[in-house]
């Protein structure tokens, strides 16, 4: 008989403990593409900590958070041990991954991520108190999402490059065929346009030009210089939605 007392007594008290330890909660968002200066960034940052510092509250041991930054420059990633502003830190033009990250265990905010890349880009709150979570989670969000752009991004670039990639391919049969057929000027011309938009999509190194996330040291003055990968693009579409165009306004004037 003892055996099963002294069993229900240890389960007894361990299960407690478990539960302590389970009672954390977790916020997951998800971001579209996102383009920000760095002066922009360092103000969600600073919104960030004081929103968890007043979650947290002003503890002696305040000084026990862990803080790191993380910058992707150049295909190497450079991780900073401490807070730092982006601001602050010396990098070139533009970068393409930032992430920052905030530990305290057993706190109402235990964990904060922000993991802003080009394939990826989310924001991951954990604490105790689910209230403090998700408002926490929301206010991020909420902040990142001002600077959103429906251009730009892994899944815009995939489906974007396919579409252009088969319709160039079918206008080139098209335009060489045309060609072969009435040795026109018109039909030639078609067929280059055909060939340099379809050399376009598949050697401009996109990923830079339309990046899921992008952080910059200043923006540009100028609106042109600034929105010029979004303003080649266009002018790309527009380019290949005339190739068709010339062509039946070609088949007209021939009929005439």
């Amino acid at each position: 008989m003892r055996l099963p007392v002294l069993i229900s007594v240890c389960l007894s008290l361990t299960t407690p403990s478990l539960f302590a330890k389970n009672a954390e909660f977790s916020e997951n968002r998800t971001l579209p593409p996102v383009k920000l200066s760095a002066a922009n960034l360092d103000a969600v940052l600073h919104k960030t900590q004081a929103f968890i510092a007043s979650a947290n509250g002003s503890a002696v041991d305040q000084g026990s958070a862990r803080e790191s930054v993380k910058l992707g420059v150049r295909g190497h990633e450079i991780e900073i041990p401490h807070f730092s502003l982006a601001s602050s830190v010396a990098f070139p033009r533009e970068i393409f991954k930032f992430s920052y990250t905030y530990n305290r265990p057993d706190r109402p905010i235990s964990s904060v991520t922000i993991d802003l890349g080009d394939y990826s880009r989310r924001v991951s709150v954990t604490g105790e108190v689910e209230d403090q979570v998700r408002a926490t989670s929301t206010l991020i969000e909420k902040d990142l999402l001002r600077f959103s752009t429906a251009v730009g991004g892994a899944s815009f670039r995939r489906l974007a490059g396919v579409c252009l990639v088969v319709v160039f391919l079918v206008f080139l049969g098209v335009s060489g065929a045309w060609w072969w057929r009435t040795r026109l000027s018109n039909a030639l011309g078609m067929l280059i346009c055909s060939a340099v938009g379809l050399s376009l999509v598949l050697l401009l190194p996109w990923d830079r030009y339309l990046p899921g996330f992008a952080l910059y040291q200043s923006y540009p003055p100028f609106l042109l210089i600034r929105y010029a990968p979004q303003i080649f693009f266009l002018i790309l579409v527009a380019a290949l939605l005339g190739i068709p165009l010339s062509y039946f306004l070609s088949r007209l004037r021939c009929k005439t």
